[in-house]
Order: structure tokens, then sequence, then C-alpha cells
């Protein structure tokens, strides 16, 4: 049996995100693994709220271990902490397992608490993001494989609201699934569940037809090799400065 401590699968990706006048600084916690950007130094911070979110989570999975192992939504206890709820809620939206949301989960609410404290932040629990940026950003996406691996920038517009950007690597079939939505948590679970149904052979005229009906969808980008597959009003380029669509 794993142990209790090996809470959630770690993403050992990202994409590349910078921010202009930010302060990078990482925070690990057994598993969780943070990069930060904000405009000051908020490792302290961040770091406490990792390990109160940690804590909920596995008080709640040495209570109710039947949510550790569930491969798809399950019902979950009134009592259950605001990042299992969270999580439950992503789950539930799509039919993916609510573990796999938890990444999501841990970006959007440390990248809250901190926006308490810095206009700009950024969040990124491996391919999980949570933005709130009042400038334009650019995103180099990962795709790892792909020849337009790091090689494909997502220019993002500057939003009033915070939002989120995720990245899913399946184990076969495309490179990469992006996904932006309202948070991290929502667009993990959405990038995860086209990613998974590509690799099972489902078509990609399908997926769009299932993104575009997702109303927290705000946008989608699938690399296979050198294909890329755009769904809604997405502004791409190469690294060297020429439309990619």
């Amino acid at each position: 049996m794993p142990s209790i401590y090996d809470i959630y699968e770690r993403k050992n990706y990202r994409n590349n995100l910078r921010v202009d006048r930010a302060v990078s600084f990482t925070v690990e916690v057994r598993e969780t693994n943070l990069h930060v950007q904000a405009l000051t130094d908020l490792s302290a911070k961040a770091k406490d709220s990792v390990f109160r979110y940690r804590y909920q989570l596995e008080e709640y999975l040495r209570q109710h271990p039947a949510f550790r192992e569930a491969p798809a939504p399950i019902q979950i206890y009134g009592s259950a902490p605001e990042i299992v709820r969270y999580s439950d809620l992503s789950s539930q939206s799509t039919g993916v397992a609510p573990m796999s949301c938890v990444s999501g989960a841990m970006a959007d609410l440390v990248g809250r608490d901190l926006a308490a404290e810095s206009e700009e932040v950024v969040v990124s629990s491996g391919g999980d993001t949570f933005i709130r940026c009042s400038i334009p950003l650019d995103v180099r996406l990962y795709a790892q494989g792909s020849p337009l691996h790091d090689k494909i920038v997502l220019a993002l517009p500057a939003f009033k609201n915070p939002y989120g950007i995720a990245t899913f690597v399946p184990e076969r079939g495309p490179h990469s699934v992006t996904i932006l939505s309202r948070s991290a948590c929502w667009a993990s679970a959405f990038a995860r569940d086209i990613g998974l149904r590509l690799s099972k052979g489902e078509s990609p005229s399908l997926v769009l037809d299932r993104a575009a009906n997702y109303q927290s969808v705000g946008g989608l980008v699938i690399i296979a090799g050198e294909r890329l597959l755009v769904g809604g009003d997405l502004h791409l380029r190469s690294v060297n400065g020429a439309s990619a669509g």
C-alpha cells in the first residue's frame, strides 16, 4: 500500500512562463513542489499555505482513504476541507479521478493566499498554474519529445480576474494537451480528460466538440508531433515570432 504521504501525482514538467519584475522562488514540501513568481519574496507565506492545505488533505485521507484511490468522482463528506471540496468539483465536472485534481487545487489555493500580498502572482504546481497578472503574458508550451517543444508561444492578454492554465502529458497519444480555464484546478481536470480520451483513440474532432461544450474552457492547444490543434480564440506564435494560429 502506498504511503499516506504519497499524496498526489507529482508532475515533473511545467510550461515556460516568466513575469517581468517578479521575484521567483521554489517551495517544496514532500511531493508538493511549487514554482512561484510574485512582486516580493513570499516564500515563507507560501510554505505556510502548503503545509496548511497538505495537513487538511492528509487528515481527510486518513479518515476517508477511498478518496485517494477512487478512479472516478466519489461522494465526499460534508466535513471535507476546502482542498478536497475544490478538487471534487473539478472531478465531478469531467469524470476524472479526484486526486488528479489536487495539484491544480494546491496551485489555486496557495495563489489565492499570496494574491492578498502581491498584485502579480503566478504559482505553478508542475503543469498546473494559477495566474493573477495585470499584464499580458507569454507561455512557451511544454511538449517534450515533439519538435514543437518549448517553441510555441501562447500569448495571453491581461485578464481582470485570476485564471488557470494546465498542461497534461498522456502516456501515449499527443505529446501534450493544454487548457485555459477559470482556475488551475479546472484546467487540470479538463486537460487530463481530453488527454486521456485522445490516448484511447478518440478523434480530435470529437474532443474539440467536447471541449467546446465545457463552459469553463477558454481555449485548447494539442501538440502531437509536428501537428498543432487549437480550439478557442487563442493567439499562438513560434518562438521566432511567426504566427502559429
